[in-house]
């Protein structure tokens, strides 16, 4: 009992760390050779469980734990306090909206798109889609005079309009209306969160 307990506490960080690294690997490949990685994305066929805990999850508590670091540095007064409603604010917008987000384009396609409703497909295009948000909201958060590479949130529609391409197998002219509707709910819906959370939370 005791060697297996030793051997989880030596191999679970190197597992962490390989978790991370993938994930960190996908996103920039995403980034810079996005209908490429799309190709390799569809072919996977990955289920949403195993890409929530290998892909959502770790890359949202990075941006959570990345807020709570840097507004403890950054705070000139209470730090502590400071930056832990920071990240509270940060993963419940983050994760919180990549729900919210699944839902309204699965109801989208629903209404709209009965043949592409399905649940696994719709989150995949949606996880992954959601990539530069994250990857953005992390690099903000670290530097903050960085804050006009929010406007870089437009190439979300371009990541939606491959993924429709690889995953659904769309054309062109199918795919406006999808890339229209998934880029606006995937870009405004975590601000929208985080703007009531604000509210809620006004001492910030």
């Amino acid at each position: 009992m005791i060697a297996f307990a030793l051997i989880c506490i030596i191999f679970a960080p190197l597992k962490m760390i390989e978790l991370l690294r993938h994930m960190f690997k996908r996103a920039w490949e995403l980034v810079v050779s996005s209908s490429t990685t799309w190709d390799v994305i569809a072919s996977e066929k990955s289920n949403m469980q195993m890409l929530r805990k290998q892909y959502i999850y770790p890359l949202t508590l990075s941006a959570t734990c990345i807020s709570f670091v840097f507004h403890w540095l950054y705070a000139s007064e209470r730090a502590f306090e400071t930056a832990f409603l920071c990240a509270v604010i940060t993963g419940v917008s983050l994760l919180g909206g990549y729900f919210i987000i699944n839902f309204a384009c699965l109801l989208y396609l629903q209404k709209t798109r009965p043949d592409l409703a399905n649940k696994t497909d719709c989150e995949t295009v949606v996880a992954y889609s959601y990539t530069v948000i994250l990857l953005i909201e992390i690099i903000t958060t670290i530097i903050p005079s960085f804050f006009f590479f929010k406007i870089l949130n437009m190439f979300t529609a371009y990541l939606v309009w491959e993924g429709c391409r690889a995953v659904w197998l769309l054309k062109d002219e199918e795919r406006g209306n999808i890339v229209l509707v998934f880029s606006l709910v995937l870009i405004f819906i975590p601000v929208i969160i985080g703007r009531i959370m604000h509210w809620m939370l006004p001492n910030i």
